[in-house]
């Protein structure tokens, strides 16, 4: 299953990528999340991102603050402020 968010980058989507790659993803990876980001191509697509993250139950969402801690906490803040169009989905593979 997977929790997955696709938005578009407030400003220029190279700045929004570069924070993906070189601070959002190595921190939560570091924390244990299963977590990837992908971007569309040729414009094809109603979002620019799309952030998906990994999870075996629904409930594991409430435990997710915790597990990301106060960094975390601060990243997805800085994460909103990049982003516009935030739109989320809870998906699971047949």
């Amino acid at each position: 299953m997977w929790h997955v968010e696709g938005f578009s980058a407030r400003d220029a989507p190279g700045d929004l990528e570069a924070f993906l790659r070189d601070r959002f993803l190595p921190y939560f990876r570091g924390r244990g999340f299963g977590v990837r980001v992908f971007v569309t191509q040729a414009s094809l697509g109603s979002r620019q991102f799309w952030l998906a993250t990994e999870m075996e139950r629904f409930a594991d969402i409430d435990g997710w603050p915790e597990r990301a801690g106060d960094e975390g906490a601060a990243l997805i803040d800085e994460l909103l402020t990049l982003t516009d169009g935030i739109q989320a989905s809870v998906v699971a593979e047949l």
